[in-house]
């Protein structure tokens, strides 16, 4: 009876360390180099939304099947590698812009010495020629120390003169810089009013699948899958039109153009019909009646040989199911 025991008390714990699941190397090894970076003394202020997007990543691989798994591997590792290269990116920016604030402060520093200098030689030639004047016979010869003297006070001037001409030209610079700025940004909100434009004059059409409504690549920020924020605002006819009919199931499909990696696109695609689809749900819309899909570079609607056809290919189509 012992050794009957003693050989099952073996089977239960060689049975639990099979059941117990090994970490996965892969799972470690990027969630180290995320820690890393975030404890980094000189980037981890940086790259702040590409890490998160590194995390959500490295969080669908922890929990992807044999299917999903390669694809969430090369997710992961991509994503990593982007969150790193975009802080040493940001970082550098920032150190740029720090030593040309510091090179603007030495050349303004410079710019006033030159001048204090050059003042002060033309007080001292002027002491020099009311001496002379009183003592022109002992003071002939040194005439030609004199000239030599004004010379130098002439090239000192010429340099102050070319180090203002230099502050004028930063300035100039500065001020261009900012007319650009002031110009994009009227441009954005030029954008942004079109963007709500078209949001406001949404309207439904026929589809194969049901009555169904399309939302534009201007919708979302390039490259990302989040709605902009002026757009999540501005989706009150979208809301509406999935409300006017509370029994049907909706289907939400993500395009994109046919740039870029098939795989990269496909996510993508899927990405924005979620976040479309999380918005509805914010509104009250039922998540059991949403079903979503991403379809990648699939059924374009345009060329995509130009940039035209390229950004109408780029779409969420929402669609009122007919059953």
């Amino acid at each position: 009876m012992k050794k009957l025991a003693f050989l099952l008390a073996m089977i239960m714990l060689t049975t639990s360390a099979i059941a117990a699941k090994a970490p996965d190397p892969l799972v470690l090894q990027w969630q180290a180099k995320l820690q890393q970076l975030a404890q980094s003394p000189t980037l981890s202020t940086y790259a702040l939304s590409m890490r998160v997007r590194a995390e959500e990543a490295l969080e669908q691989l922890r929990n992807a099947g044999e299917k999903q798994r390669a694809y969430w591997q090369y997710m992961t590792g991509k994503r990593v590698a982007l969150a790193y290269a975009e802080a040493r990116l940001e970082a550098a920016r920032n150190q740029f812009f720090k030593l040309q604030q510091k090179r603007d402060g030495i050349l303004l520093q410079a710019t006033r010495k030159n001048a204090n200098a050059v003042r002060l030689e033309l007080a001292r030639e002027r002491l020099q020629n009311a001496v002379a004047n009183e003592q022109t016979h002992r003071l002939q010869a040194q005439s030609q120390n004199y000239a030599d003297q004004a010379q130098q006070a002439q090239q000192v001037a010429q340099q102050a003169q070319q180090a203002a001409q230099q502050a004028g030209q930063l300035a100039a610079a500065q001020e261009h810089a900012a007319k650009l700025a002031r110009r994009e940004a009227r441009l954005a909100i030029a954008a942004v009013r079109v963007m709500r434009t078209q949001l406001d004059h949404l309207a439904a059409s026929q589809g194969t699948q049901g009555m169904q409504m399309t939302l534009g690549d201007y919708a979302f920020a390039s490259g990302q899958a989040a709605l902009r924020p002026q757009a999540r605002a501005h989706l009150g006819k979208l809301i509406q039109f999935v409300k006017s009919a509370p029994n049907k199931s909706i289907l939400v499909i993500g395009y994109t153009d046919s740039r870029g990696q098939p795989a990269a696109n496909l996510a993508l695609s899927r990405a924005r019909a979620l976040a479309v689809a999380k918005t509805l749900i914010n509104a009250g819309v039922k998540a059991g009646r949403i079903h979503v899909k991403g379809r990648g570079e699939a059924n374009p609607v345009a060329s995509n040989l130009n940039a035209a056809g390229r950004a109408k290919n780029r779409r969420v189509v929402v669609i009122l199911k007919k059953t």
